[in-house]
């Protein structure tokens, strides 16, 4: 577990970013502020900053060098700024794994030292399926980003394919396939923003954090509105692109991503109707 933690992971989602990085820049740009949580969360697993720190190094190369490696092995083009030349991202990713793993460590010493007991322990065997649940639903979510979530009746104008197709069929002035991201200006960022639900919440369930709310609850309503939003923008309220846009169709990451919102939804409602605190009054979830 410990070679998992210190290397799998950050290498895993070095990869991860490395593939964002010629995919879409806010994805990527999401991503990294992710890594940042993440390289301060791996610093409090130490006693002190000095082994902070050495964490950092080992992450923050790993997460550096997967980034520049997938990056490289897809040849696409970068959708974000790189520092000229690449091999500095490694410079800056070790330098600010160094940085967080040190806040870490030295915040866990801390506490340690003002009697406040063990500051970071995570059981693993708290977390129910709903969580498990709610994961698959994230990953669902998250993946439908990328697919193609409507399309208009031409595949190209010039010339208009295939034949007979409405070539006033446009969404954002062209024709074709298009993705979440490429369809929606700020929705995008909220759908990823609630891909990370499940996982705040077998956070706060494995820390053993006490709530004065049923866990669960926060990450159900994530997924509702989740949920809502995609179902308001491409069905109850009609196509993107407003009143101009005609023939736009639903392709299947619009279906997909519904499937996941709902996913997120319902691993939330189980785990805060199954396995919350007391009970409750008839009809309240």
């Amino acid at each position: 577990m410990q070679v998992f933690l210190a290397g799998a992971v950050p290498a895993a989602f070095g990869a991860i970013c490395g593939w964002l990085l010629g995919v879409n820049k806010t994805a990527y740009i999401v991503a990294t502020l992710l890594a940042i949580a993440g390289g301060y969360l791996a610093g409090m697993e130490h006693d002190g900053g000095r082994e902070g720190a050495l964490r950092g190094v080992v992450g923050g190369s790993l997460f550096g060098g997967f980034i520049l490696i997938l990056h490289e092995a897809t040849g696409k083009e970068a959708k974000a700024d790189l520092p000229h030349p690449a091999a500095l991202l490694l410079i800056l990713t070790v330098g600010g794994g160094v940085i967080l793993g040190a806040l870490g460590g030295r915040a866990r010493q801390r506490r340690a030292e003002a009697g406040e007991g063990e500051p970071f322990s995570i059981n693993l065997k708290l977390l129910k399926w709903p969580e498990y649940l709610g994961f698959a639903g994230a990953a669902v979510l998250f993946g439908a980003l990328f697919l193609p979530w409507f399309s208009t009746s031409c595949d190209s104008l010039n010339p208009p394919t295939p034949n007979r197709c409405n070539i006033h069929s446009l969404l954002h002035h062209r024709a074709g396939d298009f993705t979440a991201f490429q369809t929606y200006r700020i929705m995008d960022i909220l759908l990823i923003a609630a891909c990370t639900a499940p996982f705040v919440l077998a956070y706060i369930i494995a820390r053993g954090h006490t709530l004065t709310w049923a866990p669960g609850e926060v990450t159900m309503i994530v997924g509702m509105v989740a949920g809502a939003l995609i179902l308001l923008n491409g069905i109850i309220l009609g196509r993107p692109g407003g009143s101009g846009s005609v023939d736009i169709n639903i392709e299947p990451g619009y279906i997909v991503g519904l499937v996941g919102a709902n996913m997120i939804l319902a691993g939330g409602l189980i785990r805060q109707a199954r396995y919350g605190r007391g009970r409750k009054p008839p009809g309240v979830l």
